[in-house]
């Protein structure tokens, strides 16, 4: 809300006789007596729009530290696990939330293979695929694993893109066969999944023209051991698959690789960084606001209410495990009321005190230190219930108030200017004709006088 001001004099009194300027000042002394209360109500109103654009600025700190809540959330999931191989050249692997820490040895017996198909050979081969195509049909029925998917191309490129878009398990390249003086140009299709899988591409709707492919290869599932087990084998159709809850793999070539998924604070510790750094930020904004030269807000129950919030939720403990305290993380309090972040601390947990700082941490849905944050910060934070959100609200409905008892004060304040600058008016007309009585009265006075002899003489 704008800053409020009080009207100047409607009108300056311009009067003939020699009291007008006396006349005006009555009235601007008035005016200004009765506008004492108006000044008093802008200045209250000032310091409240001031405490809500302190309470923006602490509404705008306290997000970014929900944001960094939600970081540390993230180390803690898949992100807090890294996982390695022995020999990529046989599986390959990603974690994902819920992976433990531990050791698996995979053997792949098969790395299995996609069935595949090419265009037959067309009467004029396709020289550009841009403009050719390997039929004269527009109109084409794919066929994978006894499903169809209706295809519309007038190109070989574009049947080639329309293929890979029609949400088919299927991947469709152009291949050159031809030299480059005379090019040859073809269609290789290939399903996505392992397995001996039919593909054919037919050049009419509903398989009602000619069948344009012919086999390249015959798929076979894939088949795997996790620790030797089961001894014959896993079979599956797809590369990728899972050993552990969150441990997948995909598998690359025969052979035997050691899987190890590991506990890791590299994310984590850039997270907790980011969290003190964002505490001390909103920590600092609240300190502005005590002592006689404080802040917009010193005074303020909700900066107490705040600041207490907060210490509360440092001082969290949590129950059971080998790491109960944020201190243990590596987080510690300053004399200032600030924090400060050792991440060696963090790095120097083994797997067993990493576990436990997950579980320590939790999660902020679930439980822990992370839930206890999120619940505190959204207590004082959320856009319609919170500290923040109540106390804005309660200012400015406070200035919107005074502002109506300004309008309402200088209403009155302008009748009473108006009324005396008419009262004024009055009694200046009234002055200058009584002057003009007292004048013309002095010259015939003296008029007189001068044309009696008698006149001024004793009798």
């Amino acid at each position: 809300m704008g800053t409020s001001s009080i009207t100047s004099p409607l009108t300056t009194l311009t009067g003939s006789n020699t009291f007008a300027a006396d006349l005006q000042n009555s009235v601007n002394r008035a005016v200004s007596i009765a506008s004492l209360p108006i000044q008093q109500l802008i200045a209250d109103q000032n310091k409240v729009n001031s405490q809500i654009g302190e309470l923006n600025q602490l509404g705008s700190l306290f997000s970014t530290l929900q944001t960094s809540i939600q970081s540390i959330a993230s180390g803690t999931g898949s992100n807090a696990q890294t996982a390695s191989v022995s020999d990529s050249s046989v599986v390959q692997t990603s974690v994902t939330n819920g992976a433990l820490a531990g050791t698996y040895t995979v053997q792949v017996l098969d790395p299995g293979s996609s069935s595949s198909a090419m265009s037959n050979a067309p009467n004029t081969p396709v020289t550009d695929p841009t403009s050719e195509n390997i039929s004269q049909s527009t109109s084409f029925t794919l066929t994978i694993d006894g499903t169809t998917y209706a295809i519309q191309a007038s190109n070989l490129n574009a049947l080639a893109t329309a293929i890979n878009s029609s949400g088919a398990p299927a991947q469709a390249v152009v291949v050159n066969l031809g030299s480059p003086e005379q090019p040859d140009y073809r269609l290789v299709i290939q399903s996505t999944a392992l397995s001996d899988i039919a593909v054919q591409l037919n050049d009419g709707a509903n398989n009602s023209g000619t069948d344009l492919m012919s086999s390249l290869t015959t798929g076979g599932n894939a088949s795997y051991t996790v620790d030797g087990q089961p001894p014959g084998g896993i079979s599956s159709d797809s590369k990728t698959v899972t050993i552990a809850p969150g441990v997948n793999v995909t598998l690359q070539s025969a052979g035997t690789s050691t899987v190890t998924v590991s506990g890791s604070t590299a994310n984590l510790s850039s997270a907790l960084s980011s969290f003190v750094n964002a505490y001390n930020a909103v920590v600092s904004e609240l300190q502005k606001n005590h002592g006689q030269s404080g802040g917009a807000l010193t005074g303020d129950s909700g900066v107490l209410e705040m600041q207490s919030a907060l210490r509360q939720l440092m001082n969290y403990t949590g129950v059971g495990g080998s790491i109960t305290s944020l201190t243990q993380l590596g987080i510690a309090f300053t004399q200032q009321g600030t924090l400060i972040f050792d991440s060696g601390t963090l790095s120097g947990l083994s797997q067993t005190q990493i576990s436990d700082a997950m579980s320590f941490l939790g999660d902020p849905a679930s439980g822990g230190f992370l839930q206890l944050a999120s619940n505190t910060l959204n207590g004082i934070n959320d856009s319609t219930t919170g500290v923040i959100a109540n106390e804005t609200q309660a200012k400015q409905t406070q200035t919107q108030q005074e502002q109506d008892s300004i309008n309402r004060a200088q209403a009155r304040v302008n009748q009473l200017q108006a009324n005396l600058q008419a009262q004024m008016a009055a009694a200046d007309a009234l002055i200058a004709t009584l002057q003009q009585q007292n004048q013309f009265l002095q010259g015939l006075f003296q008029y007189s006088t001068s044309n009696n002899p008698n006149a001024g003489t004793a009798g």
